[in-house]
């Protein structure tokens, strides 16, 4: 449609915007494909579409994405041939798109400029759908009831994103006046383009504001709907049964023609599966403590779950189960518990089973805080920007959970503020907690009211931390994952420091903002100011305001001795030579470096910084105290309830300054041998940190957790080293359990390959590197891709990848490496769907990645995966050992190993090579280790010039049933 057909105003239009290209890095990268697409909020107007000729080679994994041939590329334009196009169809029309700003850049670099506003349609969905699993354009357009069309196209991803973007409108005309009123105040605040659009939205209605926006009220509707009680769920009860399991049921249930089979769409009788739920109900029947690694397809979830809802709803106990994963917890919670629910329900004469999932305090919205907060300034454009995500979600959410949101780095950072963490909560006193409308409260309610409750291992740990306090009465607990439960006691029984931590605490209590203070310390003089209603009170408000003068001033030289402290750390870091090629530094805080001469200098600057807390800290505690005797005025209950937020605010402030105080005192004079030090420098931000973990946690998980329950169940695919449990029993204190080891159903002998390169050198030997490279060339060729290549360290990662990346291309074989091409579930996902992909990754690849079929055929271990010797942790506990390598290295290292195996396998019909290029699993005594425990495969040794030709032989030799 040409460009004089268009009657509407052009303020009353859209250009819709998308660029492909041959990558992100507008600095390195090139347009291939540009579209745009003139619209109203009725219809197209026009559209244009041209491929773009670039002047370097288009890589293969561009031209796989998009589909575009560089043949096709060769005689299309240029850019410069199509600027002037695009610059009339977007000039004076807002520019829509998917993420707009990428687009929007690739352009700018290629000399097209576009200085119209931008509205991003990913920004605007993490505003109006916040509870999305993820924001592709894809995922944003059917969930707003949008047709899709064909990714990574320019014209087609550009229809969707006009067809999104009117979405989009209509439903943010949806929203009432109040709540777009302060959305639009906010968005405008924190610097969105989206601003104009709720502005906009409130301009058409009769009864919309005509002008500037002004400040909200304090009082909206969602407020006024969370004073509406709630019906509160009775606790779960004691049945007074002492009837066991029936072990006859738990076998019927899983028996083809039982009642799982009857609910799982292709379910399959497994005998491991059925020997270990049996094993688990005789726990629970016998108060016994047991480990059972279960092979992968085993199907542990079920046999657990089984077992201990029959048990719960029989007894009408609480039963925990822990995941170290958010992806296992929503298995279990929306997949395994709903089939179990179903398959049990009506069966016996017990009611239906309940469960729930709980999780940690800061996870979870505060009412009382939030709507506080409402009545206070913005501090800044991240708090702008999360209260108007919080603001259009309110009306949604059933849980107040911050993980149905999709917050920015700095947003999380500003969501504690309002999150119902710690001593921030003031539950006695709290109205939303008295008609149960207080999430957290709500959470633990539910918790309380059902059979099965289902945590990560951060919640586990930290209930034991504060004496079961957060979780429900339980007595019986079930932990998957188990082989990362001592990774996260290191990480919830220690802490780390940093500059920015302190300053959060700081600005939060005072900060300079004009010719005010910022902060909670503004707040108090406010209250203390409205108090001082006689002349004998006004000197109390005269003498805050000289306090919070003096205050602030003690603020600024206290972050000045932090930067000062911090830095003396961070010389220490560089001057010790540790880590100095890695991406992080590390330096284990040993009795030798305290008695390096810089380490006195590190003491001067502690002593400076605690002697500021200390007076900073009883500033705050003058506020706290002026607060708290200001008299109650009991016809003015806002202001009531204002005065104890402001109190529990300062309260918070003053905990915080004191534990940082602490734990910074034990760190720099004061350390116990009883736990592990070290600094941390963060090179890509030149950030230093303080850590401290426990040395050891399997005493404390003995004696505060699995000593004082009735049942535990610890589950894993990998819990046994050498064919035994000691490694994982002597790590997480469970001398007396009771072992089970049951094998995976797959057939891994006729299935697997385990390819054995014996004539490459060992790993950081001269020509290792080299020959990996080669050998990762002919075996992606060799298969088309289909490959999953597991390194220990994204240095030799980064390496392989640009030495591979191009001969491979040539082949038509798209190379992916993990922080390159994309996250982690991107990347995974590209593998699922296409049939001629090799991808890199590291530590988050050597688990959770489930690829079944044949996209993912062959699995490259590159390196046995042993901990770093410096890691600061590792090196502290390994000195507790007689033989740390063999007796901590070699099982440690061990379990990973299986982890990484596991990735190749993942159903009954698959078929893989699994090949090792480290020949230690052979030149070394320890490297039997490895072999042996893994399941029986087919085992070949040979040379690395074989490999190629074997993987092909094994791959055809087998009949295919996938």
């Amino acid at each position: 449609m040409a460009t004089s057909e268009i009657a509407l105003n052009v303020d009353d239009q859209f250009a819709a915007l998308d660029v492909e290209a041959t990558g992100m890095d507008p600095t390195r990268h090139e347009v291939i494909e540009v579209a745009v697409v003139v619209f109203s909020r009725e219809r197209e107007l026009e559209r244009f579409a041209s491929l773009v000729r670039p002047r370097a080679r288009v890589s293969l994994d561009a031209a796989s994405l998009t589909g575009i041939a560089p043949e096709d590329l060769r005689t299309a334009p240029a850019v410069t041939e199509i600027a002037a196009t695009i610059r009339r169809l977007t000039a004076g029309r807002p520019v829509v798109g998917h993420s707009i700003d990428m687009d929007v850049a690739m352009l700018a670099a290629a000399g097209v400029s576009i200085a119209s506003p931008q509205y991003d349609t990913h920004q605007i969905a993490t505003l109006l759908l916040p509870d999305l699993p993820n924001y592709s354009l894809a995922a944003v357009a059917e969930a707003l009831g949008v047709a899709p069309g064909a990714e990574h196209r320019a014209l087609s991803d550009a229809l969707v994103a006009a067809d999104v973007f009117r979405a989009m409108l209509a439903k943010i005309d949806e929203i009432d006046s109040l709540t777009l009123e302060r959305v639009a105040a906010l968005a405008r605040s924190s610097g969105m383009p989206t601003a104009d659009l709720f502005l906009e939205a409130l301009r058409r209605r009769p009864t919309g504001p005509l002008f500037a926006i002004q400040e909200a009220p304090a009082q909206g509707p969602h407020e006024l709907a969370f004073l509406v009680p709630r019906e509160r769920p009775e606790m779960l009860r004691r049945t007074g049964s002492k009837r066991e399991v029936d072990e006859a049921a738990v076998s019927s249930a899983l028996q083809p023609g039982g009642a799982l089979s009857q609910v799982v769409a292709g379910y399959e009788h497994r005998r491991p599966q059925e020997q270990m739920a049996l094993a688990v109900a005789r726990a629970f029947n016998e108060d016994q403590h047991v480990l059972v690694e279960a092979g992968t397809g085993t199907g542990k979830s079920v046999a657990y779950l089984l077992p201990a809802a029959m048990y719960a709803r029989e007894r009408g106990e609480t039963v925990v189960v822990s995941t170290n994963t958010l992806a296992l917890q929503d298995q279990l919670y929306r997949k395994d518990i709903p089939d179990l629910k179903q398959a049990l329900d009506g069966t016996g004469d017990q009611p239906p089973f309940e469960a729930a999932v709980l999780k940690g305090r800061q996870n979870y919205l505060c009412l009382r805080r939030w709507f506080a907060a409402q009545r206070q300034p913005v501090g800044g454009p991240d708090e702008a920007s999360l209260r108007a995500k919080v603001l259009l979600w309110l009306g949604q959410t059933e849980t107040g959970d911050r993980a149905e949101l999709r917050l920015t780095a700095e947003e999380e950072s500003q969501f504690r503020h309002v999150s119902a963490e710690g001593e921030a909560c003031a539950a006695a006193r709290c109205v939303f907690q008295q008609r149960n409308q207080c999430f957290l409260f709500r959470a633990r309610r539910a918790a309380e009211h059902a059979h099965l409750v289902v945590v990560n291992h951060a919640l586990l740990l930290s209930d034991t931390m504060e004496g079961g306090h957060i979780l429900p009465d339980y007595e019986h607990l079930i932990v998957d994952e188990a082989h990362h439960l001592e990774d996260q006691a290191t990480n919830q029984f220690g802490y780390s420091l940093s500059e920015p931590m302190l300053h959060d605490v700081l600005d939060t209590s005072i900060r300079a903002d004009g010719p005010l203070f910022g902060g909670t310390v503004q707040l108090a003089l406010n209250e203390l100011a409205r108090a001082a209603k006689s002349e004998a009170e006004r000197p109390r408000a005269a003498s805050a305001l000289e306090r919070a003068r003096s205050l602030l001033a003690r603020a600024t030289a206290l972050k000045l001795s932090a930067s000062d402290l911090f830095a003396r750390l961070r010389d220490i870091v560089d001057n010790s030579g540790q880590g100095a090629s890695g991406y992080d530094r590390s330096l284990r805080i040993t009795a030798q470096v305290r008695r390096q001469s810089q380490w006195v200098e590190v003491e001067v600057a502690w002593e400076r910084v605690d002697r500021e807390l200390i007076a900073v800290e009883a500033d705050l505690v003058w506020f706290l105290e002026a607060v708290e005797r200001i008299p109650s005025e009991e016809d003015e209950p806002e202001e009531a309830d204002g005065i104890e937020d402001l109190a529990v605010e300062l309260l918070n402030a003053i905990r915080s300054c004191g534990e940082f105080r602490a734990k910074l005192s034990e760190i720099a004079i004061d350390p116990t041998d009883a736990a592990v030090y070290w600094i941390e420098r963060d090179n890509n931000r030149n950030a230093v940190s303080l850590h401290a973990a426990p040395l050891h946690v399997g005493p404390f998980l003995q004696d505060r957790l699995f000593d004082r329950l009735r049942t535990a169940v610890l589950t894993s695919a990998t819990l046994t080293t050498d064919g035994g449990f000691e490694y994982v029993r002597e790590r997480l204190g469970l001398e007396t359990a009771r072992e089970l080891a049951v094998p995976s159903p797959f057939d891994y002998e006729r299935s697997t390959l385990l390819y054995i390169v014996d004539d490459i050198p060992e790993p950081n030997v001269p020509g290792y590197q080299r020959d990996l490279q080669d050998v990762l060339v002919e075996l992606g060729m060799a298969l088309g891709g289909k490959t999953l290549v597991l390194f220990t360290s994204h240095a030799a990662l980064q390496a392989t990848y640009r030495a591979i990346k191009l001969p491979l291309e040539d082949r038509g074989i798209v190379v992916l490496a993990q922080r390159s091409d994309g996250s982690a579930r991107q990347l995974i996902e590209r593998l699922k769907h296409s049939d001629n992909v090799m991808l890199l990754g590291t530590s988050t690849f050597w688990e959770g990645v489930d690829v079944v079929g044949p996209a993912l055929s062959a699995l490259v271990i590159a390196k046995l995966p042993f901990s770093v010797p410096s890691d600061p942790v590792f090196a502290a506990r390994g000195e507790g050992f007689e033989e740390p390598f063999h007796q901590y290295a070699i099982p440690q290292a061990v379990l990973r190993f299986k982890q990484g195996f596991g990735r190749l396998i993942r159903s009954s019909r698959d078929r893989g090579v699994c090949a090792v290029l480290d020949r230690r699993v052979i030149s070394k005594r320890y490297g039997a280790s490895f072999i042996q425990s893994l399941p029986a495969c087919t085992v070949e040794v040979a040379g690395a010039a074989d490999l190629p030709a074997a993987a092909v032989a094994w791959l055809e030799s087998v009949p295919s049933v996938r």
